[in-house]
């Protein structure tokens, strides 16, 4: 990013975590840690500011001691929603959105994925390994904000549908998949523990 250009780095952690059996999915613990610590470390060398996208527990997400920016509505509307909500409360050019399910997600990825954005004078620029689009890892200028509102307002939810509204460039990080990959049961998040010897 040139020094003109501000960037807010946003998690998202305002789904329902229905496949986590309603368990707050970011406050889930992974080697010790909650699973949002992973992205919010990962996030943080590079952004001008951090803020959390969450719905509920913001007491516990206050802890991580930068804003919690909540939808808009309360009818946990997706991940635009929180994009529309972090676009609404930042002043910075630049949006950089990760899940808060993605504890193997690095900084250098991130870079790259914001370099890549610089490069490619795209509107929004997106996470792929292959053929699979990370939908969820992207970044994406905050002047689409009125975009974005028309779009949830007509009933749309769909990430993909609001890219292809857009100039979108798909990054690919190849045989670098492992960072983007999410947690999204418990059975996966004990798998994986396991599968790392580790204690949750």
């Amino acid at each position: 990013m040139t020094l003109q250009t501000k960037v807010t780095g946003v998690i998202l952690a305002g789904g329902q975590s229905r496949r986590m059996n309603y368990q707050d999915k970011g406050l889930q613990l992974f080697r010790g840690q909650p699973l949002i610590s992973y992205s919010f470390n990962a996030l943080r060398p590079l952004v001008d500011e951090l803020i959390i996208n969450a719905n509920q527990n913001i007491a516990l997400y206050e802890n991580f001691g930068v804003p919690i920016i909540s939808d808009l509505t309360q009818d946990f509307s997706g991940a635009l929603a929180g994009i529309l909500a972090a676009m609404n409360y930042s002043s910075a050019d630049l949006l950089i959105v990760v899940p808060c399910d993605a504890p193997f997600i690095s900084t250098k990825q991130l870079q790259y994925l914001l370099s890549e954005h610089e490069k490619s004078g795209s509107e929004i620029t997106v996470a792929r390994t292959g053929e699979q689009i990370h939908s969820v890892f992207l970044v994406v200028k905050t002047s689409l904000q009125t975009s974005l509102e028309s779009f949830l307002a007509a009933d749309n939810h769909k990430v993909r549908l609001w890219f292809g509204q857009h100039k979108t460039y798909f990054v690919d990080f190849g045989a670098d998949a492992i960072g983007f990959e999410n947690i999204n049961t418990l059975a996966e998040l004990n798998a994986v523990t396991n599968a790392l010897n580790l204690t949750p």
